[in-house]
């Protein structure tokens, strides 16, 4: 069977071929509508100056008509070849998230970025080279916001936590291999915008106020909406054979225009929701006939389905959706200054569209949230889904109900492939931790991150990089990464502190199960980089320990890294509670390599000095 590059090899090659056939039928359309509109110049000047037959005229119009026909036709190529364009972007991307190019990509998630986050900023979950950034693969903010949240863990302490995961996970799954299905997805949300267009300010609009009478336009206006274009038209018409009088149309012009003033204020509000740039959501249809259209297998995406089908709208949503845009285009006649300024206030334009609107709000206004929700899930899972495809390795982890964490061939799925080392991990449960020392540069760091970032990832339903991995319901809080503030006037022990008080506050309300912060509920997963390094070593050790042990009496489990080999006496008190493990370097004469390799044990051995000398500090010599 083919592998996930050679799938997206070929069908890059599939479309960039389609590609250049329909550029080459654009170019020969082109020159065929110069061809048309040359020789119709020639026959109109044959026709001023040389006697033609009456035919001529014929032949004048045939080209007129060809050359309109050869403008659709070459229309219709463009478009075609646009989607080929955008389908090609679609592998070309998958290629580049393959090759680790991803980095260059341009969604990074930074306005998701919480500085008071448990976990995100140590864990590279928002922002450049982050896990967002590798995943993202949605067109629209909403969607993007759910991939957020899920990311963020914001529902891995919902109810039934393992029932989710699951249901998330088989989603992934059945898109994981429906690779035109997402191809598609893509190609219809590349022609929105940009920029992901925000459907929120539209939606809230449409929500509002759906079905209340005294809120919607009186019917009555409908009967002005009528009558004033035919009295005014049919003045005008009328003064044309002499009946009336020239000036008499502007009467009923002049009406038609103080009866739309008068009305401005509940006019403007409906119109210029549904013609702000933000109703680009109406050509969203595509992307939802994607969903209604598709056979999917998983319960979650049928769930999708069945949403949109019982979101109280009359009709599907595809069907309400292209009604939206057909009252949009003709609302954005008004674009043209004639239009709006002559033609649209005799035609009592602004009140027709304004009507229809209402009309549209009222019959389906409420179901419109319910439907981008679903699109906006439908986003999140195929962005997991390609990234389960492109990487056939990584395993999806069991849900398991009790709080465990146990992973075989752990690595960090932000480490390319061929970069990567993995190494069997486990903690056994609640009040269980691993103390990792290890010279500098050894792996530390990067194992917990493993941990954190894998754990991320199983709560969101995606595959791990593991081979294999069993794990419960956990609320991952780090403290790794931390700087000082001018601004707040904080020193970095000091802001080390707050980050290691959060991670305790978050223990102790997990294990006092309190309902009213949803974020407290489940077992803690620590991740500690380096504890309490901004003091000395007798104050850090005794705070280290007393830090550790709390958090292991509150239930909480997870790692803590450490230069203090004093740290690992814990294993001799609490034996089963606590282990230690340990990264090394290895020394061939000048030269110091690591092999990233996790061992049992304190690590017996020091880089530092090595280190200063590799780097021209000769201090050894002065010590």
């Amino acid at each position: 069977m083919k592998g996930p590059r050679e799938i997206h090899q070929a069908a890059l090659a599939a479309r960039n071929e389609a590609v250049a056939a329909l550029e080459a039928r654009a170019n020969a359309i082109a020159t065929a509508r110069l061809v048309v509109f040359l020789g119709a110049v020639a026959l109109v000047a044959a026709i001023a100056f040389a006697e033609l037959p009456s035919g001529a005229w014929i032949g004048l119009a045939g080209l007129v008509v060809a050359f309109g026909a050869l403008v659709v036709i070459h229309a219709r190529v463009h478009a075609k070849k646009e989607r080929k364009l955008a389908a090609a972007r679609f592998h070309e991307r998958a290629l580049a998230r393959m090759a680790g190019k991803w980095r260059a990509f341009g969604s990074t998630g930074d306005r998701f970025a919480v500085e008071t986050h448990p976990y995100a900023g140590d864990l590279d979950v928002f922002g450049k080279a982050s896990l967002f950034q590798l995943l993202d693969a949605t067109s629209t903010r909403f969607g993007e916001e759910v991939l957020a949240r899920w990311l963020s863990g914001e529902d891995a302490s919902s109810g039934d936590f393992a029932g989710a995961v699951r249901a998330r996970q088989a989603a992934v799954r059945d898109l994981a291999s429906r690779v035109e299905l997402r191809e598609e997805l893509s190609v219809v949300g590349s022609l929105l915008d940009e920029n992901k267009p925000d459907p929120r300010p539209f939606v809230m609009w449409a929500g509002q106020s759906g079905g209340k009478e005294g809120e919607r336009l009186p019917g009555a206006l409908r009967l002005v909406a009528l009558l004033m274009p035919i009295v005014t038209i049919g003045t005008a018409v009328a003064a044309s054979f002499g009946v009336v009088p020239r000036a008499a149309f502007l009467l009923p012009f002049s009406i038609s225009i103080m009866i739309l003033m008068g009305l401005r204020p509940r006019l403007a509000p409906i119109l210029d929701a549904a013609s702000s740039k933000e109703t680009a959501l109406s050509r969203y249809a595509g992307m939802l006939a994607l969903l209604e259209d598709e056979k999917l297998e998983a319960d979650a995406l049928v769930a999708l389905q069945k949403r949109l089908k019982e979101s109280g709208a009359s009709t599907t949503a595809t069907r309400e959706l292209a009604a939206l845009s057909r009252i949009v285009g003709f609302l954005d006649a008004r674009n043209n200054e004639v239009f709006r300024f002559f033609i649209g206030p005799m035609l009592m334009w602004d009140l027709w569209c304004a009507l229809a609107l209402d009309a549209w709000r009222a019959r389906a206004g409420r179901a419109a949230f319910g439907w981008f929700k679903a699109l906006a899930e439908l986003e999140a899972l195929s962005s997991i889904a390609g990234f389960a495809f492109e990487r056939p390795d990584h395993a999806y982890p069991e849900i398991v109900a009790e709080a465990t964490f146990e992973a075989e061939a752990l690595g960090h799925p932000l480490i390319e492939g061929d970069k990567r080392v993995a190494n069997d991990v486990k903690l056994a449960g609640p009040g269980h931790a691993l103390v990792v020392t290890g010279s500098n540069m050894s792996g530390k760091s990067t194992l917990l991150r493993a941990i954190g970032v894998n754990a991320v990832l199983a709560n969101a339903g995606a595959p791990v990089c593991a081979k294999s991995m069993r794990i419960g319901r956990l609320i991952v809080a780090t403290s790794m990464r931390v700087s000082d503030s001018l601004d707040e006037g904080t020193s970095r022990f000091y802001a080390e502190l707050k980050k290691l008080k959060l991670v305790l506050d978050l223990a102790r309300k997990g294990k006092e199960g309190k309902a009213d912060d949803d974020a407290a509920r489940g077992t803690v997963l620590f991740l500690l980089d380096e504890i309490l390094h901004g003091t000395n070593t007798r104050e850090r050790l005794i705070g280290a320990r007393a830090i550790l042990r709390e958090l292991l009496a509150q239930g909480a489990m997870g790692a803590v890294s450490t230069h203090d080999l004093g740290l690992g006496d814990l294993e001799g008190e609490m034996p089963e509670h606590v282990r230690n493990i340990h990264f090394e370097e290895q020394v061939a004469g000048d030269v110091m390599t690591f092999d990233y390799r996790l061992r049992q044990g304190i690590v017996q051995s020091s880089n530092a000095l090595r280190l200063m000398k590799i780097v021209g500090l000769d201090v050894i010599d002065a010590v």
